[in-house]
């Protein structure tokens, strides 16, 4: 009796000292795992008309949700000039620039869809990009 409960206590021993080195183990793969999610970009498709930003160097499309995606990083960039829709698909690794939600890996290709001429009011263009 005395030697089966040696052996119970020492497996005993032996299974926590086992979860003690898991649970460092589990909490650096947690760690892993966080910032897997921060670098792990989401892929976006989206639809519209480009528009550049007055004052600055951006080129943006409207997204679903209203707020607006910056296009800049694509290469070559689409022509807002040629007043024709564009469908994309990028990776928003979710960062923000003065412009809107960043995307990069842009691919796009022109729909044939007439957009509406540009506004003239940039203050106005600006405060709608800030609230999306």
């Amino acid at each position: 009796m005395r030697v089966w409960f040696v052996r119970a206590a020492a497996a005993a021993s032996l299974l926590a000292f086992g979860l003690t080195g898991c649970s460092d183990g589990g909490a650096t793969t947690k760690v892993a795992q966080a910032q897997k999610v921060v670098l792990e970009a989401k892929s976006v498709t989206a639809s519209g008309c480009v528009r550049p930003v007055e004052t600055t160097s951006c080129l943006v499309v409207r997204g679903r949700a209203g707020g607006y995606y910056d296009i800049s990083s694509a290469s070559p960039a689409p022509d807002p000039t040629k007043g024709v829709a564009i469908s994309l698909q990028g990776k928003d690794l979710g960062k923000n620039t003065e412009c809107g939600r960043q995307l990069t890996d842009v691919k796009w290709s022109y729909l044939g869809i007439q957009c509406a001429a540009p506004s003239t009011s940039a203050s106005t263009d600006k405060a709608d990009k800030k609230a999306g």
